[in-house]
C-alpha cells in the first residue's frame, strides 16, 4: 500500500480526540516521514503539534541527532522538546530493552491529560516484533504485538503506520527529498531485532515474499483475542473479587479451569500494577495458593512483589523487609504523626466512639509495634483479651500483624487504629472524642 498523506488522515481521523499531539522523532527514516506528513497535514487537524526527541547519549552522533531533529522542526515551525538520558544499564539487563522503557518513560512525562503520542513503527517492525515475541515464548499478549492505540501515560500512544511498509515509507522520503539520520547500531547484528531484520526475514521473504505483511496479519488476530481473553478476565474477577477489591476468593478462583484461572491471575497482577510472574511461578501460585491444603501458608515470590493466602483470601502485595522500632514513638506534638519504614502516618481528629479527649491530651501518648502479649479490653466486655486472638477475629493476615500501629496512653494499649479503641479511655456520650486514623502508604 502507498503511503499518502490522504490515507494517514483517514487512520488519524479514527483517534480519540486531543487538544495536543505529539510526534516521537528520532531523526530516523520512520520518524521523519511521520512528522513530514504530519506538517502537511496540519491545517485539516484538531490538535497542535510537537515534537519529542529522546537523546540517550548512546552513540557519537547523539548530538548531530539533535542538531537534525531542531533544524527539521525549525524547517516545519513545528516546537521541539529535546529530553537527555542517562542510562544505567544492570549485569544481565539489555541495553535495547532499558533504553526503550526509559524512553517511552520520558516522552510520557512530556505529555497532558489525554494528549496523543504517535510513533513511527510501520508494518516491517511489527513483524520483527511478532517473531521476537514468538521467539520468547509469549503468550496473547506478547503475540499481539505493538497495537495501533493504547493508553500510554496520562493520554494514548498510536502507531499509524502499522498498515504500511518499510519499503512504502522509503519511497515517500525520496519522492519528497526528505533526509534523516542512519543509526549504525541498526546494523549491529548482536541485537535481536536486528538479526531478525537482516538474517531473517530476508530468507522468509525469499520464501514468502509477503511475509511481513501475513505476520503483521497475524499479529492483528492475536490483538483481537486478546481483547476477548481480556474481557473474560475482567468477568471472572468481578466475581471473585472482595468488597474492598484488594483480595480475590480462594472458593470463586476454584471454580474456574486451569487455563481461565491462570488468564485471570495474570489479569489481576497487571491491573495492580506489578510485573507477571514467570510462567513457574504462576503455576506455583495455581497449585500452592488456590489448590493448596488449607492450613498450608503459601509464599510465592518474583521481583519485589509476593502472593500470599489466608483463610479464603488471596493476596498480592510488596515483598518488604521492614525493620520497625523496638522503642516506643512518641506522639507529642500535633495532630499527625509520621510512621518509619514508609508504613504511612496516623492522623488524630475529632469524631465520635473514640479515645476521650481529655484522655489524650493529658496523657503520655506512644506508637508501638508489636512484640507479643499485647492485650485489650473491648467496649462493654470485663476482661482483656489476647490481640492474636483479635487479630484472627478481625481477619487480619499474620503478615500483616506486626505493622500495624498500636496506640498506647500512659503505657496500656489503647486503640488499634481500623479496628477498636480498649479500655476505659474510651469516651462517654456526650464527650469530646479524639478518632486515630492511619491513612497507610
Amino acid at each position: 500500500m502507498n503511503l499518502t498523506a490522504a490515507r494517514l488522515f483517514e487512520i488519524l481521523r479514527q483517534l480519540p480526540g486531543a487538544t495536543c499531539c505529539h510526534i516521537a522523532l528520532s531523526g530516523g527514516l520512520d520518524s521523519c516521514v511521520l512528522l513530514n506528513l504530519l506538517a502537511e497535514l496540519r491545517s485539516q487537524l484538531p490538535y497542535d503539534l510537537h515534537a519529542i526527541h529522546v537523546h540517550h547519549g548512546l552513540q557519537r552522533q547523539a548530538d548531530s541527532w539533535q542538531t537534525h531533529c531542531e533544524r527539521v522542526c525549525q524547517g516545519y515551525d513545528i516546537p521541539l522538546e529535546t529530553v537527555r538520558l542517562t542510562l544505567n544499564v544492570n549485569s544481565g539487563e539489555s541495553l535495547e530493552a532499558v533504553a526503550r522503557e526509559a524512553r517511552y518513560r520520558a516522552m510520557a512525562e512530556q505529555m497532558g491529560e489525554g494528549d496523543l503520542l504517535l510513533t513511527a513503527q510501520h508494518l516491517d517492525d511489527q513483524a520483527e516484533t511478532l517473531l521476537l515475541q514468538l521467539m520468547r515464548g509469549s503468550g496473547p499478549a506478547g503475540l499481539a504485538s505493538m497495537p495501533p492505540l493504547t493508553h500510554f501515560g496520562p493520554g494514548w500512544l498510536a502507531r499509524p503506520l502499522l498498515t504500511f511498509s518499510r519499503e512504502s515509507l522509503e519511497a515517500y522520503a525520496g519522492h519528497h527529498n526528505l533526509s534523516w539520520q542512519e543509526d549504525p547500531s541498526n546494523r549491529d547484528q548482536r541485537f535481536d531485532r536486528n538479526f531478525i531484520r537482516h538474517q531473517v526475514m530476508p530468507l522468509l521473504r525469499s520464501r514468502w515474499p509477503a511475509a511481513a505483511t501475513t505476520l503483521s496479519r497475524a499479529a492483528r488476530f492475536s490483538g483481537e483475542l486478546l481483547m476477548l481473553v481480556r474481557e473474560e478476565a475482567e468477568e471472572d474477577l468481578a466475581k471473585a473479587r472482595s468488597k474492598d477489591g484488594d483480595t480475590l476468593s480462594i472458593a470463586a478462583l476454584k471454580q474456574l479451569n486451569s487455563v481461565r484461572l491462570r488468564n485471570l491471575l495474570r489479569h489481576w497482577v497487571s491491573a495492580t500494577g506489578a510485573p507477571l510472574p514467570s510462567s513457574k511461578k504462576l503455576a506455583r501460585i495455581e497449585r500452592e495458593a488456590v489448590h493448596g491444603r488449607i492450613d498450608a501458608v503459601p509464599l510465592i515470590t518474583w521481583e519485589d512483589w509476593e502472593v500470599r493466602r489466608y483463610r479464603d483470601r488471596l493476596y498480592l502485595c510488596r515483598a518488604r523487609v521492614i525493620d520497625l522500632p523496638n522503642q516506643p514513638l512518641i506522639w507529642s506534638n500535633g495532630d499527625e504523626l509520621v510512621l518509619p519504614e514508609g508504613l504511612g502516618r496516623l492522623i488524630a481528629r475529632p469524631g465520635e466512639d473514640g479515645i476521650s479527649a481529655a484522655h489524650w491530651q493529658n496523657a503520655k501518648v506512644e506508637v508501638r509495634f508489636r512484640h507479643g502479649g499485647e492485650r485489650c479490653r473491648l467496649f462493654r466486655q470485663s476482661h482483656h483479651r489476647p490481640l492474636k486472638k483479635l487479630f484472627q477475629e478481625w481477619g487480619v493476615p499474620p503478615w500483616q500483624r506486626s505493622r500495624i500501629p498500636l496506640i498506647f496512653l500512659d503505657g496500656e494499649l489503647t486503640a488499634v487504629p481500623g479496628h477498636c479503641v480498649c479500655g476505659p479511655p474510651l469516651a462517654r456520650s456526650g464527650e469530646e472524642a479524639i478518632v486515630v486514623e492511619w491513612v497507610n502508604g
